[in-house]
């Protein structure tokens, strides 16, 4: 790891630092690669390139991307052969599910933990957490990143973290108030069930909780989804708001990129000393301009067991250069996962620009997406929980939502508290 100024802080370098280290770490850690990992190393020597031939960040165009499917074939259990650091040097791994097939395995040495743990630090830093703050951290802990992640970056802020987990809801609440929590992570799925939880059993976000800020990820959002949480656990009026946290587990987990308080449910600052981004056409692969819409793909500057070269994430979104006082580059908000894309008819339809139109109506209390692709009686359906379903609530649904999707879906009413919650990814779409 190079070192030598504050990594837990947002804004320890200047822009001009940001790139200079940026182009150090990159160096490095290309030859690490080649050197270290038995997989670059046969890539570096099949399409004939060396590591001193890439001389800045443009040339990385020449290295192949590196894919879920790669990570899959031959970096399970351990590693694998993308292994840079010999087994006897490892800590642990974490994992993703593995529900579509062999997990995909990240694998940490002393040194990834302290990184991890630093980063993390520093998104709790940029989004406002502070040695004063209680933390109800309901992200899953086990071999899910978020959970131990953020414990560790809460740690290291200061703040004082209740390590909860998912479920036991009801209790929950009644923690956050005799604690007084002033800062909770989760699902955005999951703090919006807290909310309505709380509520359910006489207990006012406002009036009963000190809730000043929500670090919510792991799953899509849509910026009028996090203005919901905002106003369901009383955020802003306690002096706060939500912040959205964006990481993956191939990326060490949460701690990528951070959304600042002058963000507005927009941009997440990407901390480039230690990830280099690039956006590019999710078809050609061609390399996309600032302010382009295209996939994520991302290059670990340091990572120590497992660096991954042009790595995409299959998550959409766009690019751009701060344009605040956090000298790192800006993300846009994921649109979407080009895997989680549902074609219809001809159409593409995005879940999350479905959640950005429902999210709009505050009568809107939870939905789920339905789309039966048979080729004899294919439909688009939403199920939409409200306590005051109308005609006019229906016709403005359908239409709002043919304008993001260029399909037509029927609109289903269904009673409150019918649809399913979610405590940790919610899963609102069905195929069939």
């Amino acid at each position: 790891m190079l070192s030598g100024y504050d990594e837990t802080q947002p804004c320890a370098l200047t822009r001009g630092e940001v790139l200079e280290v940026q182009l150090r770490r990159l160096k490095h850690v290309l030859r690490r690669a080649y050197e270290c990992s038995p997989y670059y190393h046969r890539l570096f020597d099949q399409i004939k390139l060396k590591p001193e031939d890439i001389h800045s960040s443009k040339d990385l165009a020449g290295v192949p991307f590196t894919t879920k499917e790669e990570l899959r074939q031959y970096g399970y259990p351990y590693g694998g052969d993308f292994l840079a650091q010999p087994f006897e040097q490892l800590v642990g791994w974490h994992m993703t599910s593995g529900t579509t097939g062999t997990p995909v395995v990240n694998a940490y040495t002393r040194s990834d933990v302290e990184i991890w743990t630093n980063l993390v630090a520093r998104c709790l830093r940029c989004a406002g957490v502070s040695p004063n703050d209680v933390v109800m951290n309901v992200y899953g802990y086990g071999l899910f990143t978020g959970g131990l992640g953020l414990h560790q970056g809460i740690q290291r802020v200061g703040a004082k973290v209740i390590p909860w987990g998912t479920g036991r809801t009801e209790t929950l609440v009644s923690r956050i108030r005799e604690f007084g929590a002033t800062v909770i992570t989760g699902t955005p799925s999951y703090e919006l069930l807290i909310a309505e939880t709380a509520r359910r059993l006489g207990v006012d976000p406002v009036r009963d909780l000190k809730l000043r800020l929500a670090i919510p990820g792991a799953e899509s959002m849509s910026r009028l989804m996090l203005e919901r949480i905002d106003v369901e656990l009383g955020l802003r009026l306690h002096g706060g708001g939500a912040r959205e946290i964006y990481g993956f587990t191939e990326a060490l987990g949460p701690g990528v990129a951070q959304e600042c308080p002058s963000d507005s449910h927009e941009w997440m600052h990407i901390w480039a000393d230690h990830f280099l981004v690039e956006v590019v056409d999710p078809d050609s692969g061609e390399q996309l301009s600032d302010g382009e819409e295209g996939e994520l793909v991302v290059t670990t500057l340091t990572k120590d067991a497992m660096p991954l070269l042009r790595y995409r994430t299959r998550d959409i979104t766009t690019l751009k250069e701060s344009d605040d006082d956090i000298p790192h580059p800006k993300i846009h908000m994921i649109v979407g996962r080009i895997d989680d894309v549902v074609f219809y008819k001809g159409a593409k339809i995005y879940p999350s620009a479905i959640n950005q139109v429902l999210m709009a109506h505050p009568e809107v209390l939870e939905y789920q997406i339905i789309v039966d692709r048979s080729p004899i009686n294919p439909s688009f359906t939403v199920i939409v929980e409200t306590k005051n379903p109308s005609e006019e609530l229906r016709h403005k649904l359908i239409e709002e939502i043919s304008g993001v999707t260029f399909a037509r879906p029927r609109i289903e009413f269904s009673q409150p508290n019918t649809l399913p919650r979610f405590e940790g990814k919610s899963k609102r779409v069905v195929v069939k």
